[in-house]
C-alpha cells in the first residue's frame, strides 16, 4: 500500500537524485523528436549533480522535494533576487523549475509543491510568484493556468544556438 506524499527541504546529499530526475524530466519535455547535441549538452551541464550542489548551497535558493515511499517524484526550485524578464516581477520570487516525473503526473505532486512555494513566497513577503514555461509544453501551461496563474508576457530560453519561446506566468496575492 503506498504511503502518502511527503515534502521536505532538499539537502546536499540529495543532489544526485535531483540531478537524475531533472535530467529525465528535461529530456522527456524537450527531446520529443529525439536527441540532439544541444539538448544533451544542456541536460548534462545544467542538470549535473555538481550544479545542484551549488544551488543547494546558495542562500537565495530553496529546493523542496516530493517523495513517496522513499522515492523522489518531483522537486521545485525557487530563487530570490533573480533578474526578472519584466520590471513588475522584480520584487517577486522566481519559480525556477517545477519538475515531476511523468508517471507521477496528475497525482497532486506538482500541486503540493506549488502550494508550498506559494506559502514560502507569501511568508517572505514577495509580491508574487513568477515563472517561465516553454510555449510547447502544453500540459505545464494548462497546469499553471488551472492553478490561478496569469500569462503576463513572453520571453525565450536559449541554449545551443537555439531559442525556445517561453510564456511568463505570475500569481499575485
Amino acid at each position: 500500500m503506498p504511503t502518502s506524499l511527503s515534502l521536505r527541504l532538499a539537502e546536499s546529499q540529495d543532489a544526485l537524485c535531483i540531478s537524475g530526475l531533472a535530467t529525465q524530466v528535461f529530456l522527456d519535455t524537450y527531446a520529443v523528436d529525439g536527441m540532439r547535441a544541444d539538448l544533451a549538452e544542456e541536460a548534462l551541464s545544467v542538470y549535473a549533480p555538481k550544479q545542484f550542489q551549488q544551488r543547494l548551497a546558495d542562500p537565495h535558493r530553496t529546493l523542496l522535494l516530493a517523495e513517496r515511499n522513499g522515492h523522489l517524484l518531483g522537486f521545485v526550485e525557487v530563487a530570490q533576487n533573480t533578474r526578472a524578464p519584466q520590471a513588475q516581477l522584480a520584487q517577486g520570487l522566481e519559480l525556477v523549475r517545477l519538475y515531476v516525473q511523468r508517471h507521477a503526473h496528475r497525482q497532486g505532486v506538482g500541486q503540493a509543491l506549488l502550494h508550498q512555494v506559494e506559502n514560502l513566497a507569501r511568508a517572505q513577503q514577495a509580491c508574487c510568484l513568477w515563472l517561465t514555461a516553454w510555449a510547447e509544453n502544453h500540459p505545464a501551461l494548462a497546469f499553471y493556468l488551472a492553478q490561478g496563474y496569469d500569462v503576463v508576457g513572453t520571453t525565450a530560453y536559449e541554449f545551443g544556438g537555439n531559442a525556445y519561446a517561453n510564456q511568463i506566468f505570475c500569481k499575485t496575492w
